[in-house]
């Protein structure tokens, strides 16, 4: 564990993460069952995340971006899955010639560039994908997807058929009237594959779920700011996991869990008696919390920092944290960020 509780490694930690982080290859997909594996709310999965529509060979295809969708049971196959498709839209003549189709998904907030182009460019006027970078791959029938989706489904084309105006009550009708892209046709297709990429698998943990882990990671943290600034070695047992190592300049070997991570505390309380840290801001996902602490103290210990003797002067400076948690909510990794030249500049004499 790289610890800006020892701030003075920090941008050489920081320096190395960032240049592992860019040389990362791309994960692989993996397939998985969706009579077993799929985890969304089918009321809101075609809402609650960007959904791309493709179809066409090798040759050519087109995608669109989709916000009407169902799944459920159909002609006794549980795998059916239907999208609609207006009149106008350059995707129709594409699935009308298809055997087959693909539904993407996508993150609505990380890929909302890619999602917007999509929903809002014609692909009469040129070539989409080129525009966005994206990447075409094709399954083993030669269904097109993109590369850069999370979650792909492949369906098998067994339906399809245009919305007849003699069987709509008040909502198509209503929805119609004002409607310049025509009436939709319906799709239905079975899904004969579906497969996502690996670092999407806790995307396909429920909302809730998500949610709930979350919160407690930010709620973690609330207390690990108690734990660290009273040195409280009973409560960082509760939020530090025994299997966490932490690389310190102290020891030739990594120091584990609550009492390595404390320890390290300690040693700064030899310098800084009075260091304390302020958590300032944090965002979090289901794995991972950044924190931006505020770092301050007075250098009136009695132990040297970074080769500075004690000289009263006090600090104050922006700290980076990236705190990655278990399954079980406990703390197993501190990524340092910033924090070493704010504190080195704080104590160090006046030229």
């Amino acid at each position: 564990m790289k610890n800006d509780l020892l701030p003075v490694f920090a941008a050489a930690l920081a320096a190395m993460f960032l240049s592992a982080s860019s040389a990362e290859t791309p994960p692989a997909f993996r397939d998985f069952d969706v009579k077993k594996e799929f985890s969304e709310n089918p009321f809101t999965v075609f809402t609650g995340r960007g959904m791309l529509l493709c179809a066409g060979d090798r040759d050519k295809s087109n995608a669109m971006t989709i916000g009407w969708g169902a799944l459920g049971t159909l002609w006794g196959r549980n795998d059916a899955l239907t999208v609609y498709v207006a009149e106008s839209r350059h995707t129709k003549k594409f699935m009308d010639g298809a055997t087959h189709f693909t539904v993407m998904a996508f993150d609505k907030e990380k890929d909302a560039r890619i999602l917007a182009y999509m929903g809002r460019h014609s692909g009469r006027d040129g070539d989409k994908a080129a525009a966005l970078g994206l990447h075409l791959a094709y399954t083993d029938n030669g269904t097109p997807y993109y590369e850069e989706a999370q979650t792909v489904y492949e369906c098998e084309l067994m339906y399809a058929a245009p919305f007849e105006a003699e069987g709509m009550r008040d909502v198509p009708k209503s929805l119609y009237a004002n409607f310049q892209a025509g009436v939709h046709t319906m799709y239905i297709g079975r899904i004969v594959r579906a497969f996502r990429r690996e670092d999407s698998a806790m995307s396909a943990t429920p909302v809730a779920d998500r949610i709930e882990r979350i919160e407690r990671n930010k709620a973690a943290m609330r207390r690990f700011e108690t734990c660290i600034n009273e040195n409280d070695l009973a409560l960082g047992r509760e939020l530090i996991s025994e299997k966490a190592a932490f690389a310190t300049p102290v020891s030739p070997e990594p120091l584990h869990g609550a009492e390595g991570y404390l320890s390290v505390v300690s040693l700064m309380r030899e310098s800084f008696p009075d260091v304390h840290w302020k958590l300032e801001d944090m965002v979090a996902d289901e794995k991972t919390v950044a924190v931006r602490w505020t770092c301050s103290g007075s250098f009136t210990g009695k132990a040297p920092f970074t080769g500075v003797e004690p000289n009263g002067r006090r600090f104050s400076t922006s700290v980076m944290n990236f705190y990655v948690f278990d399954e079980d909510g406990k703390i197993v990794d501190d990524i340092a960020a910033t924090g070493m030249l704010g504190i080195i500049q704080g104590i160090s004499p006046a030229p």
